[in-house]
């Protein structure tokens, strides 16, 4: 039987109470594996990477770094023992990573892709035989991997550009893959291409003849990663080592679409955590060690509202962490493993960004500035231009609310919506502040209007619905910031300390604010003209004006 999930709650408006009082924890065997594979991953990178802001500057990883990620197991930690893994959970392998990540995020990364989307990841959505055979003795014999799904022209088409025919015993592979993730290091990728009007996912071993690292891709931030645009000139791949026939509203098969849900939170939402955190510690050293007017920077009330807000901020990233990943198999709470990668990755720029904005000069000047005139390093500007990569890793983040809102509402159209349960919400029920109790109820009240607004909306026909981009973007972040908050009274509950009260209180008054914009955005009069500004900008008709000096 499978984890209870807070989609039945957004589905039928009843906000499910008895779930909240049950937030999962690690039981205390998994909780020290972890906590070993933590401690090995930190001095790990201590040793191999003994600068971060040279690897930034320089964007070289260090010599014989992935050789001893493969010597060490930390490309197979997250696989089972069949593939030569530890069989880490879910919540310890985004431990791991973010415990990488808070010292070099490309190394973080690097793991993270090939724990998360790489071939060894996907080898339980495999069937038996000898794709399956394949992938386990590759990744068993060490094999660093990837996924390519984009495409020169983007990621969002129905049909990867891509394409793979049928010659004989082998599909041919044409095209190129662009932002693949370890793509230039790699000696066994995962890619996707249109197979006879339908989409596969090909197996591709790097040697092959035909297949080339183009570019190396260079982003503003995550430097060192390896990432780079490849080609694929007649590459033949045998067809037992490819799997075909994906159906349903996103572009690739189920089981892989699930694992790939995973696998964003720990190659983005790990290393957001990472930052979060980092950026957290920063504020306290920036802040204890300033004055103004003789007076602590500390005291101010400005400066503690900013320090409490990112307090909250890490307790909510890692509450919706938890929420998400302890407990369950591979499709169980599938909907807070999609959102929980905008939450992460959405948190973690804002908190940057305040982080920047709270130490002023200071938060945008380089690390090597700081240091040539002995100033303390924090790397605010490096966490600031990471942070903003992990919104757009794994698909930006509006096209992914708009993908979430579409599988909550398709079980309308389908006829799948869940019937409600018989209790009604009582906020007495938790352990809770009255504070809480009070944004308890907000949220009930929420989750009701969501629902309410799904159902109001799936009136229409599905194609004129889903055509309607607002509302699909704008539904699907409220589906999130639902969840956060759900998971953050969850665990506040279920700690009952005064401390996670403060922390869940902080957290809440700023995401009902945020949903109050929201549902504004979804009333008839919370909409501009901005189909009519942006087609006369785009075809020259109008507003030249703003662009003449």
């Amino acid at each position: 039987m499978g984890v209870e999930s807070l989609e039945t709650g957004l589905l039928t408006g009843r906000l499910d109470v008895g779930l909240l009082g049950d937030f999962p924890e690690q039981d205390a065997a998994d909780r020290a594996a972890g906590d070993a594979w933590v401690a090995r991953a930190e001095a790990f990178v201590a040793e191999h990477v003994p600068d971060p802001d040279a690897l930034d500057a320089t964007r070289a990883l260090p010599d014989g770094l992935i050789d001893a990620l493969r010597r060490e197991g930390f490309l197979t930690a997250a696989f089972a023992a069949e593939l030569g893994g530890a069989a880490l959970s879910p919540y310890n392998v985004l431990r791991v990573v973010a415990a990488a990540s808070e010292r070099s995020v490309p190394v973080g990364q690097i793991i993270a892709i090939q724990a998360g989307v790489g071939v060894g990841a996907l080898h339980p959505a495999l069937p038996e035989g000898p794709l399956r055979d394949m992938v386990r003795d590759r990744i068993k014999g060490g094999a660093l991997s990837g996924f390519g799904d984009t495409d020169q022209a983007g990621q969002n088409n129905r049909l990867p550009a891509m394409t793979a025919t049928l010659d004989g015993e082998h599909y041919v592979l044409r095209g190129e893959k662009l932002y693949t993730g370890n793509g230039p290091v790699a000696d066994l990728l995962a890619v996707s291409a249109t197979i006879d009007g339908g989409i596969g996912v090909c197996f591709v071993d790097t040697a092959s003849e035909g297949f080339s690292v183009e570019s190396v891709v260079e982003f503003v931030g995550s430097n060192g990663l390896p990432n780079g645009a490849l080609g694929f000139d007649g590459v033949r791949v045998p067809k037992e080592h490819v799997l075909s026939g994906a159906e349903g509203q996103l572009r690739l098969p189920a089981m892989i679409n699930s694992i790939a849900f995973l696998g964003r939170v720990y190659f983005t939402g790990a290393p957001a955590l990472a930052v979060a955190r980092n950026c957290l510690r920063w504020s306290r050293s920036f802040v204890n060690r300033r004055m103004i007017d003789g007076r602590p920077l500390g005291e101010y009330d400005r400066v503690q509202r900013m320090v409490a807000r990112a307090m909250a901020d890490v307790y909510a990233m890692d509450s919706v962490a938890r929420w998400s990943l302890i407990g369950g198999g591979v499709t169980d709470r599938w909907l807070e493993r999609f959102v929980a990668k905008n939450i992460l990755t959405r948190t973690a720029w804002m908190l940057a960004d305040r982080t920047v904005a709270l130490m002023g000069a200071e938060g945008l000047e380089t690390a090597a500035s700081k240091r040539r005139r002995g100033a303390p390093v924090l790397p605010a500007e490096r966490a600031l231009r990471d942070a903003r990569g992990f919104r757009m890793a794994g698909n930006v983040d509006f096209q992914l609310d708009s993908q979430v809102a579409q599988l909550l509402l398709a079980a309308y159209y389908r006829g799948e919506r869940p019937t409600p349960g018989e209790t009604a919400v009582d906020a007495s029920a938790l352990d809770l502040s009255p504070r809480n109790q009070v944004h308890l109820d907000a949220v009930a009240e929420q989750t009701r209007w969501f629902a309410q607004s799904c159902a109001e909306a799936t009136r229409t026909a599905q194609a004129e619905l889903f055509a309607d981009e607002e509302f699909l973007v704008t539904s699907g972040r409220i589906a999130a910031e639902l969840v956060a908050a759900s998971a953050v009274l969850a665990r506040t509950a279920a700690l009952g300390t005064a401390e996670a009260q403060d922390l869940a209180d902080v957290h809440c008054t700023a995401a009902l604010t945020r949903l109050a914009g929201l549902w504004r955005r979804l009333s008839p009069d919370g909409r501009a003209e901005h189909h009519k500004m942006s087609r006369g900008w785009l075809t020259g008709s109008t507003f030249e004006f703003l662009t003449t000096t």
